[in-house]
């Protein structure tokens, strides 16, 4: 090819949510396009209308504007080289149809779809080798005029030639070999007149100028016929780069039964998008310095085809978690408590973003894996703490110089000022007057108003509860531990 602007395209057939291989085959589009400063366009292959509802293309949509996909031309944008529905471009279709009739590349097939299965199903059992050129030729003209007359469309099947090698020249897989006895004559069109997959992604992506057509491993077995109709055609193959399947880490490929698969899932899960683009962005392609953090900008900057790996990418949901809770440790609280206030708000109607709910955001980031997790975690502060079952946490509480602590603490709280630096100067000082270690003082104190021997800073766990709140709890503790001596 002479120079040329690159143009890439994403064309997701819009029957449901989109499945992290599809999300991860749109962001290695959109990466090329943006690093090499071409176009990226986004397609839709909807000819399967039964399935193709203006839902699940909302959804999509939805979807990967979520993911931090944005495109230049296509579906919602426009462009010049439109329309971008497959489902409105069916006249292109036919008139290219006509073409490989009218030069013998092609012929038409006088038998219904269903027909065509009965004669398949024939074959099989009779353990004969089905061919459409064999159908063809006992079509007969009684069968062509009846089709005619009932106003049906016949089916049209591209003529392969024998025995014709084929290259795919790959650019991640390197030269790929097939021979045209492998596949033979193969249908373009049904008998209800929708083109098919092989058919229309030539024609979409030969009239839309596309450069680099970037897919999963899985349409490999597709290119040769797609290049047999790019020659019949005379159009000028795009450069091919089937990148690789994703697998789970019992090294099948991934699916439902693994869990959640779909953008949608993770979104509803609570992962930040951008840990998904940063994580799908790892999934067969890696960068030489082996870093595994990057901004959307700096992924342009890198990102080559050539970089990109033969060999099976593994999704590990406990990597993405891991991921994930690196970018939440660093949002700003103000944004953190927005995402977060969804799923605080089903616990806790009235809840709002004040200045007490971002001290809990910023206290429990560290702990969080996914924004949902801030639920559970803010029980200790936002629900009732009953008293510890753990034999370690009692025998702390039960300590006598535990109880000096919590005696001196309730006749002292109200002379304390809850503000970070007066709690702890307090704090450091019961040290001297109590004659005790931090650790006498800060495990029996955590235990009776956190629950715990170990969590947040002691100063936040004061301000988030509140002095009356702090004052309840330690009333509540040695209550129980009169009960439990008496």
């Amino acid at each position: 090819m002479e120079e040329y602007m690159i143009r890439v395209r994403y064309a997701p057939s819009p029957t449901g949510e989109i499945h992290v291989g599809n999300a991860r085959t749109a962001l290695f589009n959109y990466l090329f396009a943006r690093h090499n400063k071409g176009t990226f366009i986004l397609r839709l292959d909807d000819t399967d209308k039964k399935r193709s509802t203006d839902q699940a293309i909302r959804s999509m949509v939805e979807d990967i504007t979520w993911f931090g996909i944005d495109w230049d031309e296509g579906y919602l944008k426009g462009g010049d080289y439109g329309p971008y529905s497959q489902s409105e471009r069916m006249d292109l279709y036919n008139h290219y149809t006509d073409i490989l009739l009218k030069e013998g590349s092609a012929y038409e097939l006088h038998y219904t779809d269903e027909e065509i299965k009965n004669i398949k199903e024939q074959y099989e059992k009779s353990m004969k080798t089905f061919s459409y050129r064999k159908v063809k030729e006992l079509e007969g003209e009684a069968r062509v005029r009846e089709f005619k007359e009932k106003g049906l469309t016949p089916a049209v099947v591209f003529k392969v030639l024998e025995d014709k090698e084929i290259v795919v020249d790959d650019i991640v897989r390197g030269d790929v070999h097939f021979n045209s006895n492998e596949f033979k004559d193969f249908v373009i069109r049904r008998s209800n007149g929708i083109p098919v997959y092989n058919y229309a992604t030539v024609i979409d992506d030969a009239l839309m100028n596309i450069t680099h057509v970037i897919r999963a491993e899985e349409h490999l077995s597709n290119t040769p016929k797609q290049i047999l109709i790019f020659d019949a055609l005379k159009f000028p193959h795009p450069y091919f780069a089937h990148i690789s399947l994703i697998f789970a880490p019992d090294r099948t490929k991934l699916s439902k039964r693994h869990g959640a698969t779909s953008i949608g899932d993770f979104r509803r899960m609570g992962f930040l998008p951008e840990a998904m683009f940063n994580f799908l962005a790892l999934l067969g392609w890696s960068p030489k310095d082996g870093r595994e953090f990057f901004t959307k900008e700096e992924l342009i900057e890198l990102f080559t085809l050539e970089s990109v790996n033969k060999a099976p990418a593994i999704f590990d949901i406990s990597k993405l978690k891991w991921m994930n809770h690196k970018y939440i440790v660093e949002l700003g609280k103000e944004i953190l408590c927005t995402l977060a206030m969804p799923y605080l708000k089903e616990a806790y109607p009235d809840i709002k973003c004040d200045e007490k709910t971002l001290l809990l955001v910023d206290t429990l980031r560290g702990n969080m894996n996914v924004l949902p997790d801030i639920v559970k975690l803010s029980e200790p502060f936002l629900t009732g703490l009953g008293f510890p079952e753990g034999e370690e946490e009692k025998n702390i509480l039960f300590d006598k110089d535990s109880i000096k602590v919590f005696k001196y603490i309730l006749e002292n709280i109200e002379n304390i000022e809850f503000k970070e630096q007066k709690i702890n100067e307090f704090l450091d000082g019961l040290k001297e007057k109590l004659g005790l270690s931090g650790k006498k003082i800060y495990h029996p104190l955590r235990v009776a108003l956190f629950g715990s021997k170990s969590g947040p800073e002691l100063w936040k766990i004061f301000i988030l509860l509140g002095k009356e709140e702090v004052v309840q709890r330690i009333k509540f503790v040695l209550e129980q531990i009169k009960k439990t001596s008496n």
